[in-house]
């Protein structure tokens, strides 16, 4: 007959042995089976564990031992503690948007705006005229180039350039402004959801979100000028699968989509907003004025990561964000203070800067003398990587233990994350052993030439 003792680890076992058979079925729809088979190894040793003590027994003080060790790590798993709240300081400063590699990319020697730019920041002259020798995104003679793939998310980013005539237009007049701004706020983030984006909320626009100076289109170089009081900011997915082949083809496809799908959207925000008779101005790829990230971390979408990106609770850095501004009044969700957990566990994880192809990513502390700071990438390093391989890369998206697909099993361990940092350094041993620490690339399906 079984006893007490017994049976408690037998219960322990056979939770542990469903939780693994899960994994593994969500391994193999993910196309994880390096992950599967790992899993399907941990699996039989527990039923081995499972069978012993049932068939042959074991000695009382193992049994007794074992069950303590499961209690106790039980305990810690579920405790909440190491979870002090992180501040990172505003920036005293607007960020020019004429310094951002698309923008310094978009630069002819034969234009007046060359010549000015590197007049005020000939330091950035060397290094951008060595990605100019190079092919350059999306175009031939580049590692990954593909003609059906490059062809498909050039003309996505043709789309998404027909939309930019759109992020501006004329408020429409009317007699009624009295809007509620409990219900206006409450209908825009159903209907936005309904639209398909992952998460939507709501800031007061600071100073230190818009950009300093124009860096793109026809108003190259005026100074950022938007009188707007709100800003509402979204995520929309990037396929799990389109980014597991990174850095190759699929990648900037699906980049690219979702900076369709985002800018449909924000344009349809902000026509809402003006046919209600309220100022609004969608930002949407190449053509913003104001930073997306920094306001989607006030409105309390994530917190800004080691690789530099918005890092979502269910996403990871797997989003496209867009934003739009109005003054029309509304109800924000600003948090009392951003994730620490994240934060915390992006100090100790580094897989995305160990994966880093252009090695663009810090492998630094984020904690200073004087603080939390946030991370700062070599944009330069990177987006001359791009002009190498022809596409946006996306690796340190890829690799990131956040941007496992949102189901139960993953959204478990970003649970247990969340709780205490003996938690966040089981989980990136977990991760890695599972999934490993630099994780091959995946060959490309026949479909795509």
């Amino acid at each position: 007959m079984i006893n007490v003792i017994t049976g408690s680890l037998l219960f322990f076992i056979v939770g542990s042995v469903f939780f693994s058979a899960l994994f593994i079925v969500y391994s193999m729809v993910e196309n994880e089976k390096k992950a599967a088979i790992r899993m399907i190894l941990v699996t039989v040793f527990l039923l081995i564990l499972g069978a012993a003590l049932i068939f042959v027994g074991a000695p009382f003080v193992f049994q007794i031992t074992l069950l303590v060790f499961i209690l106790v790590a039980l305990s810690v798993v579920l405790f909440r503690f190491g979870n002090k709240s992180i501040t990172f300081p505003v920036p005293k400063k607007q960020f020019d948007e004429r310094d951002v590699m698309f923008s310094r990319a978009a630069l002819k020697p034969d234009i007046k705006n060359f010549k000015d730019y590197y007049a005020m920041r000939p330091q950035n002259l060397q290094v951008d005229n060595a990605f100019r020798k190079l092919p350059g995104l999306l175009n031939a003679n580049t590692k990954y180039y593909n003609r059906y793939i490059f062809s498909a998310a050039n003309a996505t980013f043709s789309a998404v350039n027909l939309l930019q005539p759109l992020t501006e237009q004329k408020t429409q007049e009317s007699n009624d402004k009295s809007i509620n701004a409990d219900e206006a706020t409450l209908f825009l983030k159903k209907w936005v959801e309904k639209l398909g984006v992952h998460s939507v909320g709501f800031t007061h626009l600071q100073s230190h979100h818009l950009y300093s100076h124009i860096g793109r289109g026809k108003k190259y170089g005026d100074a950022v000028e938007l009188n707007h009081k709100f800003a509402i900011a979204f995520t929309v997915e990037m396929s799990h699968e389109s980014l597991s082949y990174a850095p190759q083809g699929p990648v900037v496809m699906e980049s690219s989509q979702q900076y369709l799908n985002a800018g449909t959207i924000a344009v349809q925000i902000a026509e809402f907003i003006r046919n209600l008779g309220f100022e609004a101005r969608a930002h949407i790829d190449a053509n913003y004025r104001v930073i997306c990230p920094l306001v989607a971390q006030d409105a309390g979408l994530g917190t800004i990561g080691r690789m530099g990106l918005l890092m979502t609770p269910k996403l990871g850095a797997r989003v496209r964000v867009a934003v739009v501004t109005t003054n029309m009044e509304l109800v924000t969700t600003s948090p009392k203070e951003i994730d620490s957990s994240v934060v915390r566990f992006c100090e100790i994880c580094k897989k995305c800067a160990v994966n880093c192809p252009s090695n663009a990513i810090s492998f630094n502390s984020g904690k200073t003398k004087l603080g939390w700071q946030l991370w700062k990438i070599s944009h330069e390093k990177c987006y001359t990587y791009w002009c190498k391989i022809g596409t946006d890369c996306g690796r340190c998206i890829t690799v990131c233990p956040y941007s496992h697909p949102n189901n139960f099993i993953h959204n478990t361990i970003r649970w247990m994350i969340k709780r205490n940092p003996v938690n966040r350094w089981l989980a990136l041993k977990l991760d890695n052993y599972f999934y490993g620490t630099k994780p091959a690339l995946i060959p490309l399906k026949k479909w795509t030439g």
